[in-house]
């Protein structure tokens, strides 16, 4: 047990939140600027290009461990209001620690070239032999389409700092995000973020690409700066089907694998 411990706060403060679905984690972690139903684990802004209801499901085994692992679900609805989302993520170590968020999401397009998102999240923490504190949150998030190839978006996380009671030693990150993609052509796709944590005041610089093979098959890779990390992956597309790998490589702790499957109805 103390070892998955050990490996759960390294984890902790080299991170600091949940990693996006995979499709967007095998391009460097970035997501601020994309768009689809990932947008639910990344920037809500990016939810009101969907124009179908979708479905998905993630799993991420961290460092290779199956005791330290991440699960979640997504859903998204469109309507004539906007597109609503729900999502849900358990992050922690089997039968010892759970970090429980489960997410309500509007985003909605004004014209052509704004879209504007909001989250209401709530948090719960769980500690074997300690108990469970609980905290509600806001995350906000806008993208802009200076061009139907051109994207920027700013993404803030717990915008009004909220935070578990004084008996819970964890926190709820607060950041904000600024990003950008570019769609060179129908096959390739350039995405970069940059992140500003307040807890521990550092920022990273993360990027991406992804190409398309074909319109089935796609190969994604990417890169964060602050401590080095590599991720890789590739997307597989069958009609309404998209199954999503990647792999987060850290240089000390080893590697995360992640799959997401989703389904357009």
């Amino acid at each position: 047990m103390f070892r998955y411990l050990i490996l759960l706060f390294l984890y902790l403060n080299s991170h600091a939140q949940t990693n996006p679905v995979a499709s967007f984690s095998a391009m460097g972690n970035t997501g601020t600027a994309l768009q689809g139903i990932g947008s639910l684990t990344s920037n809500p802004a990016g939810l009101s290009s969907l124009k179908t209801a979708q479905v998905g499901s993630y799993y991420q085994s961290s460092f290779l461990n199956n005791d330290i692992r991440t699960i979640g679900a997504v859903l998204a609805l469109p309507t004539a209001l906007g597109v609503f989302g729900v999502q849900f993520s358990n992050y922690g170590v089997s039968r010892l620690y759970a970090d429980i968020k489960a997410s309500l999401v509007f985003s909605r397009s004004f014209g052509s070239k704004l879209a504007v998102g909001t989250a209401f999240n709530y948090h719960q923490l769980q500690i074997n032999r300690y108990g469970t504190s609980k905290a509600y949150s806001v995350d906000l998030g806008v993208q802009y389409m200076f061009t139907p190839q051109w994207i920027i978006g700013a993404h803030v996380a717990n915008f009004g700092n909220a935070s578990y009671d004084e008996t819970a030693q964890a926190i709820i990150p607060v950041y904000c995000r600024l990003g950008t993609s570019y769609r060179v052509h129908d096959r390739l796709l350039f995405s970069a973020d940059a992140e500003q944590l307040f807890y521990g005041q550092h920022v990273d610089f993360r990027t991406g690409i992804e190409y398309g093979i074909s319109r089935q098959f796609y190969f994604r890779g990417g890169l964060a700066f602050h401590e080095i990390k590599q991720f890789f992956g590739f997307g597989l597309q069958i009609k309404g089907l998209s199954c999503d790998f990647a792999t987060m490589v850290h240089p000390r702790l080893g590697l995360s694998p992640q799959l997401f499957v989703a389904y357009a109805f």
